[in-house]
């Protein structure tokens, strides 16, 4: 049986396949394009550790490239663009997004801050990998996250008033009670204010976790 070669991308496809793995165009053997040319296509690049199926969301594969799903977590590249989904919940985004600047570094330096905040900062910031990535969102989480940041500040605000005014007043029990309120708004921001957490980030890849499990369904499979 002839290979088949795609009339659209010009990838060339496994024997019987009558759909283009690369871009979803039907697609035509070589011994029908053979017949009025002799040369035959080239084929198209390799597979590597990160290739990815013709894209479940549409007929075209690179509208989504570069996205899959490892298990529970969500691989990315850094250049790439999540699908118009939500990733709190699965639906529809609409266009709707958060940008936000991720970085992150391996869990082991936290032991610096044994030595020392200001060394553990430092090496930090130097040896850190960041990613800036637009984070598909519905109307209604987005809305949801930002009446959670706001509450975030108002509590950090409101403790740091009773630290100001304990100042002020010599007491103790209001100090006590602001620095229990900053703790809590740390706290808050960290469970619910996190859009995503980040797993790893190295130079060319972002691995996310807290994805909603409808948004991960959608994704080809890291193979």
């Amino acid at each position: 049986m002839n290979s088949s070669k795609c009339t659209n991308c010009g990838l060339v496809n496994s024997p019987g396949e009558p759909i283009c793995r690369r871009c979803g165009n039907s697609v035509t053997s070589q011994h029908d394009q053979t017949r009025g040319n002799p040369t035959l296509p080239e084929y198209g690049p390799g597979t590597d550790a990160y290739a990815l199926p013709r894209s479940p969301f549409s007929g075209t594969f690179t509208e989504h490239e570069g996205v899959w799903r490892d298990g529970a977590t969500l691989v990315m590249q850094k250049t790439a663009r999540l699908p118009d989904y939500c990733v709190k919940c699965g639906l529809a985004a609409n266009g709707f997004h958060l940008t936000r600047n991720l970085s992150w570094h391996h869990p082991a330096l936290y032991l610096l801050i044994f030595a020392g905040l200001l060394i553990y900062a430092i090496v930090a910031l130097i040896v850190r990998k960041s990613a800036k990535i637009e984070i598909s969102m519905c109307s209604d989480h987005i809305r949801k996250h930002r009446t959670a940041v706001a509450v975030g500040w108002l509590v950090f605000l409101i403790g740091v008033g009773f630290i100001v005014l304990a100042i002020g007043n010599s007491s103790g029990g209001s100090a006590l009670f602001g620095i229990a309120l900053v703790l809590a708004s740390a706290v808050y921001s960290a469970t619910f204010v996190k859009v995503v957490q980040v797993k790893k980030i190295d130079d060319h890849y972002v691995w996310l976790k807290g994805i909603d499990e409808n948004f991960l369904a959608r994704l080809p499979v890291v193979h």
